[in-house]
């Protein structure tokens, strides 16, 4: 079984409430790890090197300093929210999670080290 991180995008108690409720796989928010306000080019190398699956919003190249080229080469593991999410209120936010959990969890699960995902608001991805 993988392990998830979620990055700043998404909420930290959104992230604890899916985790203590499915305790599908191990899940855990940036800010758990001590890693909030670290720039990612100091937080995803740890975490990749640890095992973890990051789950983000944050699909811009130039805020996340990594290439989707760049985040394989180093052999992480990435499931990238699409362009809907950063349109979703809070609530919207924790409804879509709650019922998506399980696909993400499979998704993570099938993920070989060095991939990336794009996930769409339907749940449906695609490599990139």
């Amino acid at each position: 079984m993988k392990k998830l991180l979620f990055d700043e995008n998404i909420s930290q108690r959104l992230v604890e409430f899916v985790n203590r409720e499915s305790r599908l796989v191990e899940m855990a928010h940036i800010r758990q790890r001590g890693w909030s306000g670290l720039p990612d080019n100091q937080w995803i190398p740890k975490a990749t090197q640890q095992g973890f699956v990051i789950v983000t919003g944050d699909r811009n190249e130039t805020t996340r300093g990594y290439t989707t080229a760049d985040l394989k080469a180093m052999g992480a593991r990435v499931i990238l929210l699409g362009q809907f999410w950063d349109h979703l209120g809070r609530w919207e936010r924790a409804k879509w999670l709650v019922n998506h959990i399980e696909a993400i969890v499979n998704l993570a699960n099938g993920m070989p080290n060095g991939t990336v995902y794009l996930v769409n608001k339907r749940g449906k991805h695609r490599a990139l």
